[in-house]
């Protein structure tokens, strides 16, 4: 679908949302490693700048989202994030959100600076509706509320998002924390899926991460996605999306929520300044 296509959900809401996710998860990260790794976040306006100084070869971890949104171009808040961006020494990507109403602006702008578009991932996106699929039998669903519940709750998120090992510290506090619902899926005593879902005036982003290689045929996921789904129909949301780092989901996961009712509605425009893409 393209950028100026009608889209079948509110895109400045979910766009600051999606900014609201990643804040929540940059705003949990331990102290320690804040100051080690150089973990930061400001906003230009619309634009949220986010880094990781000590992983300056990461454009997952070193990014800048609300790049069209209302005011990115118009009062030059995008040039001024950039360049804030460029002092900071990092591999970034700017991603520019299908149905926003400065992205034509943002891209030429982008282009005449020297940046390159590259294939960004798939926006999925469902309704607020409640699951038109049962729980699967024999699987439990435990909310976590408090990080000491599980100490290994970050560590398929990162992975699921392509980050290091260390960056499981974005979820771990997660747990109990203001806006966030956390589930995990339970076989007996064996962890199969996890999720990590942040709510925003109506709107739910979340990230799913299996705990295993190889699940059950996705039934780990399936079992949070209805959580999750649930949740977010008794809170009222009208939209819900699930984030991604500038890549698509692994193949198992995507498959677990298109089955879920997400639909590939659009894909992120990803832009990298042209020197610094990789040959």
């Amino acid at each position: 679908m393209a950028g100026g296509d009608a889209l079948p959900y509110d895109a400045i809401a979910l766009d600051e949302a999606e900014k609201g996710f990643w804040k929540g998860l940059w705003e949990t990260a331990v102290e320690d490693a804040v100051v080690d790794l150089g973990i930061d976040m400001v906003r230009f306006g619309p634009c949220a700048c986010g880094v990781v100084t000590e992983e300056a070869g990461e454009p997952a971890l070193n990014f800048v989202l609300g790049a069209a949104a209302p005011g990115s171009m118009s009062d030059g808040y995008l040039p001024a994030a950039l360049r804030w961006m460029e002092r900071q020494d990092v591999d970034y990507r700017v991603s520019l959100s299908p149905g926003l109403p400065e992205l034509k602006q943002a891209e030429v702008w982008l282009r005449r600076h020297g940046h390159r578009l590259m294939e960004g991932p798939a926006k999925l996106v469902r309704d607020g509706s409640s699951p038109a699929f049962d729980l699967p039998a024999g699987i439990d669903i435990y909310e976590r509320v408090d990080p000491n519940e599980d100490e290994a709750f970050g560590d398929p998120f990162a992975e699921a998002l392509g980050f290091a090992n260390w960056a499981a510290t974005f979820f771990f506090d997660l747990p109990g924390t203001d806006a966030w619902h956390c589930f995990c899926a339970v076989d007996g005593d064996e962890p199969l899926a996890y999720a990590a879902m942040h709510l925003h005036e109506g709107i739910a982003v979340l990230a799913i991460a299996s705990r295993l290689s190889k699940v059950r045929d996705g039934i780990g996921q399936a079992a949070v996605l209805h959580r999750c789904i649930a949740e977010a129909a008794r809170a009222g949301c009208s939209t819900m999306a699930v984030a991604e780092a500038g890549t698509d989901p692994a193949v198992g996961d995507r498959a677990s929520l298109l089955r879920a009712g997400f639909v590939d509605v659009a894909r992120t425009f990803i832009w990298v300044p042209r020197t610094r893409v990789p040959m």
